[in-house]
């Protein structure tokens, strides 16, 4: 029989891995849904809520953030559930 001490940390690491999963499924998934209105971001990680996008110049990321609330809604809309809370829109 297994100790508690033992199966705690294997549990711990499960679960670790499968939020770095979903956390990357959501990144791929929104970042189709963001090219098809704005081919030149990507997306670079989602966490609690918030959605960091990468854009190659200031232009595109104002053209972002106008569109922000339609491209929530729409990445919300895929998934049935409010997944997305914020966009993070950044220049790089």
């Amino acid at each position: 029989m297994l100790h508690i001490k033992s199966i705690i940390p294997k549990t711990i690491d499960r679960i670790r891995l499968k939020e770095e999963k979903d956390e990357q499924f959501i990144c791929k998934k929104t970042e189709k849904i963001i090219k098809k209105d704005i081919p030149d971001s990507e997306v670079s990680f989602y966490r609690e809520g918030a959605l960091c996008v990468v854009c190659p110049n200031q232009t595109i990321a104002n053209e972002l953030f106008l569109k922000q609330e339609e491209v929530k809604e729409k990445i919300n809309n895929f998934f049935k559930q409010k997944l997305v809370n914020r966009l993070i829109i950044k220049v790089g």
